[in-house]
Parts: C-alpha cells; structure tokens; sequence
C-alpha cells in the first residue's frame, strides 16, 4: 500500500501519544452524533501559547477501509480493509507539552474512535516540526512512514489592566515590549510609571523595549495616574451667615464670581435658612484663576432688596477647611477626581544550559576508519552537520560518516537551548584503485597518471610485503595471490588491488631490458607542437604496444601498434608540454626515444 493521506491523516492523529508517560488525565471521548461508522474524522487541532497552561481533549475516528481515504485522495485505492494501526515513534515534541491516549493500538473492524488529551505548559514558542512514525496495515501488508507535523506554539503575551507584555519568558534573556492599555491619545492629565523589576524605572507613556539578560523572575509594576477630569467646586457648606430677618431666619442664596465682576453661578434661595446648611453647586473650577464666593439675603419682600452677607475670595486650593470672613464661616467642598490604575506581571528568565563542547573537535580520517564524537552535556544532545539536525542522532556520542561542521545542541529542565562551536570532521577520499596488469609474467600498473601527487607503492605476495618490491611493476617467479598498494603520503589513505597470478614457464620477465637487443625511435619532429611521427626500423609483431612515460616515471599514454606498421602517428594535443620517454617492447628487441612537447 502507498503512503499517501490515509497514513498521512492518521499520523495526525496520533502525533504525541508517546510522549504522554506523565502529567495529563485520561481524556474525554466527544464525537458528534450521525457520524458514518467508515470514515475519516479529526477536529481542528488548536494552537498554544507559550508559558500558558495547555489542557485539550481531542476526539477522532479511524477509517475501517480505504473508501472514505478514497474519497479525498484518488490515488488511495477504495476498498482496502484497514486491519491495524500502530504508534511506532514520535520525536520532537514541544517542551514541556504531554500527552495521554485511550489506546496506542486500533484494530478498526472493531475499534474506530478514540481521544487524547494533550496538556502541560509550553515553555518555548516555534512552529514544531515533529516526526511522527506510524505502522498502518491493509490486508497482510505493513507499511512504515515517518512525517512531519507541525504545531505552532505562540510567544507569551500577557495582559492586565493597565498594560501588556510580549516574549516575557526566555532562555539566558529575553527583550520584552510593553503595550500601555490606558493611551493618553495626545491628552494632558495623563502621568505613567514603570518598574521593571531589576532597579531599573522608566517615567513616560510608552517605555522601549527591555532586555532582561540574567536568569530570574521580575515583576513589572505599572502605575497611571490620570487627571483629566479637573476641579468642581461640589457645595457650599454655611454654618455661619452674619444675616437676620426682622421676623424670621434669613433665606441665604449663593453666588460665585469670575474674575472682573463675571457672575458664573447663582441659585435659588432656602427660606428660613437652617444653619449649618450646605448648598449644592457642581461648578467646574479653571486651577489658573482665583473666584469670589458671595452669600445672600433674599429679601426682596416687605423688608426690601437683598442683603449681601459677606463675601470671600477661592480658588481650587480652598476646599476643606473653614473660611471666615467677618461673621460668614463657610466649607468648600471642591473635588479633583484622579483615577489611579495599578497593574503588575511577571517576567522569567530561564537558565541556559552550559554550552556543550565537543571532543575532539578537529578530526581527519580515511573512509574505512571511525571517528567519535563527544558532547560535554549529559541530557538530552542533537547532533546538527552543517547546521542542520540529524535525525536520531541524540545520545551524547555520534559516529560521523561523512564529511561536514558537526554541532551539537542540548535542551535543560526548562526547554532552553545552547549549541557548541563546530567541530570540523573530514574524510580524506582513498587514493585510486592501483590495478595492475600480467604481461608475461611481469606484473605492470595500467595507469599511473591516477597515482597521487605523493604516493608510495608496495607489492605483497599473500598479504607479506615483498622486499624492495615499490614500483611500477614487479616480476612473478612464483603463482600466488599478489596485492599492490598505493598509499596517499598526504593523508595516509591506501587502496589495494588484488588478484591471482599464475606464472607462465614460457616467459622469463627476470631478463632485463638490458638484455634485449636495442633499437632506436626515429622521432620528427622534435621537439613537437602538434603532431610527431615515430618511425621504426622494421615492421612490428601484432599486439605491439607503445608505451610513453613521463620524467616522473609515470606511464602517461599506451597506445596499440598494428600488426606490420614501421611508423606511428602521435595527434597533437594529447600529451602535456614537457619531455617523455618512449618505447616499444617486442619479444626480441626494445626501441626507445625521447620526445620533447612544447606549445
């Protein structure tokens, strides 16, 4: 069976059931009425918020064939019975989020519906990408799948009356911005203190961004106090007047003055005026300016025109205490509401782990060897190459293969982080294969230009070095199992090749060159830019090769010689500038030359 949205949908599913061994309750099974008994269910899996306590039932139904997967996904074929479901695996969890299912295996010919309950406090804000590893089997056949999830977990923001605050927990630091709840909109009357919590204060409306770089917990105190509303003059309180009737009390009115003689306030009078009487008067009062308050007689009846008590100069600073002038005694009551908002939260700064470091943390090796890599820490480690995690490497040894900077990162109690400096690994690539050819009983490296800059050779007969044995070719008296190898001088590496030589009694290869009888290479021209012709003296044999080697040693060309030719034709541009040797080997004769190359 493919892996397509059937494993995918139930991946979701299932995507933090191991991590649930502590912490959350047994979860609450909810499905909603009339659902089909074959189908595909799962209700929208909510968001967190980092620091903020996380407590959800999720409640879901599996598919007991592959119709309803069918029916989303076409390339699913329908019908399929689902047999089993397995949780295999999960990594990558959020810190510090746990999670409890009804049950980590389905057989869904009987067992559709189940629930988990996912709870805890998420101590750090991500998109997660969690791996989640499921086993679904349709029919006989299993099929395994790893797939990311992903679960956003939002940074902290906290709110209170008076102000908010975002990224208010970290690890080793954090900066946090403030949010004023309580805007002054341009307005006066509006006056704004901060606490921090760490001996610094800001006095403003709308403070910077702040940087808590130790670990500990802070509180932010706010504080706003907000006087727009001004002063009102609330009562006048006469408890004496300094007025009589001829018959009765006096009916007392109030009036109040601007400055320049501009009444602003008058009301009715109180017949009989009992003392002390206060008067209402709710009259908004400029803090700029000094007013006069006058009390009254009415007595505009048979005993002729008002009569003016007594009169006093206020001002907003006058209210509560007794003001006398002559026999008038009076209280003002005069009112300058300010409203004061106190808020305060909480900022966390978690410890970071301490930076791990790695050992050693400069390697080199050939590729058959093993290199150990070792962090310091000994909780939870992820090994990083190139700055990207890799998968399941998360004890603290790692065993790299292949070449790279290896990091490691490790997580604390707290779910903070702390990476360690690179570790550069390499593996040096192995020098080329050195195979070697039997041209009668002499054994002879075919290609010698693939050889490193600087090299060494040695040839073995069952794995024994030969003596002496360290060039290009070596003569076999014996039949057996001969090995050459080339050693890399810069790095160490070796490579071997190895076969079986069965040694021909026709062939001698112990007579030298020396022995043969020599001819000479007629080269022209030479030196050569382009082409050069090598002229020989006699026709040659078939299967005659010329070989041309370099100042070096190295064989650089070996070129076949047809049967009966006296002359070979060199193309140019197939050898380098530079001088080279040149010869030709027949069963009687040994022709050499020398070639010059220039440009």
């Amino acid at each position: 069976m493919r892996q397509h949205l059937l494993v995918v949908f139930l991946s979701f599913l299932f995507l933090n059931m191991l991590a649930a061994q502590t912490g959350c309750p047994g979860c609450a099974l909810s499905l909603p009425a009339n659902l089909p008994a074959d189908t595909l269910y799962l209700p929208v899996f909510p968001d967190g918020e980092k620091g903020v306590p996380y407590n959800q039932d999720i409640s879901f139904r599996i598919p007991k064939t592959t119709t309803p997967v069918y029916a989303v996904d076409s390339i699913t074929p329908p019908g399929l019975t689902i047999t089993k479901i397995e949780i295999v695996g999960i990594d990558d969890m959020p810190p510090g989020l746990f999670w409890e299912a009804s049950q980590m295996v389905f057989q869904p010919a009987t067992e559709t519906d189940g629930c988990i309950k996912i709870c805890g406090t998420p101590l750090a804000s991500d998109s997660f990408v969690m791996t989640v590893k499921l086993k679904a089997t349709v029919l006989i056949f299993n099929q395994e799948a790893s797939f990311p999830i992903r679960l956003y977990i939002s940074p902290k923001t906290s709110t209170t009356v008076g102000f908010s605050m975002s990224d208010i927990i970290g690890c080793g630091s954090t900066t946090v911005t403030f949010a004023n709840n309580i805007p002054s909109n341009g307005l006066t009357g509006f006056t704004y203190e901060w606490d921090f919590g760490d001996s610094t204060k800001y006095a403003g409306e709308n403070p910077p961004p702040h940087t808590y770089n130790q670990p500990g917990t802070y509180e932010v105190t706010y504080k706003a106090t907000i006087d727009t509303a001004g002063y009102r003059l609330v009562s006048v309180k006469v408890l004496a007047a300094g007025c009589t009737d001829l018959f009765s009390g006096p009916d007392l009115f109030v009036k109040v003055f601007a400055p320049g003689g501009q009444k602003i306030f008058e009301n009715a009078d109180v017949a009989n005026t009992p003392l002390p009487y206060t008067f209402p008067i709710d009259l908004v009062l400029d803090p700029q300016i000094n007013y006069m308050l006058e009390i009254w007689d009415e007595d505009s009846g048979i005993d002729g025109t008002d009569d003016l008590c007594s009169s006093l100069p206020f001002n907003v600073l006058s209210g509560g205490d007794t003001l006398i002038s002559g026999a008038l005694q009076v209280v003002l009551t005069i009112d300058n509401p300010i409203e004061e908002v106190l808020s305060s939260d909480t900022v966390v700064v978690y410890p970071l782990p301490i930076t791990p470091v790695i050992s050693p943390n400069l390697l080199a090796a050939c590729p058959d060897e093993i290199i150990v890599l070792q962090s310091s820490f000994g909780g939870t480690n992820q090994w990083l190459l190139d700055g990207d995690p890799i998968p399941g490497a998360t004890d603290f040894l790692y065993l790299p293969d292949q070449s790279g900077l290896y990091q490691v990162q490790v997580t604390n109690m707290y779910g903070c982080t702390a990476v360690s400096e690179q570790a550069s690994v390499e593996f040096y690539p192995l020098p080329g294969e050195p195979v070697y050819q039997n041209d009668r009983n002499n054994l002879e490296l075919l290609d010698t230009t693939a050889l490193p800059a600087n090299y060494a050779l040695q040839w073995y007969l069952f794995n024994g070095p030969i003596s002496g044995a360290t060039g290009f070719e070596y003569c076999a008296t014996e039949s057996g199992t001969y090995t050459l190898e080339v050693t890399d001088l810069s790095t160490g590496c070796t490579n071997t090749y190895t076969t079986t030589v069965t040694v021909n009694p026709i062939f001698d290869c112990t007579v030298g060159a020396r022995d043969l009888a020599v001819g000479t290479l007629n080269i022209f021209p030479n030196p050569a830019s382009g082409m050069a012709t090598v002229q020989i003296d006699e026709p040659l044999p078939a299967n005659t090769i010329l070989r041309i080697w370099d100042v070096a040693g190295r064989l650089s060309r070996s070129l076949p010689v047809g049967a009966g030719a006296d002359q070979i034709l060199l193309e140019g541009g197939i050898l380098n500038p530079g001088m080279y040797f040149l010869e030709i080997v027949t069963g009687e004769k040994r022709f050499t030359g020398r070639l010059v190359v220039v440009w």
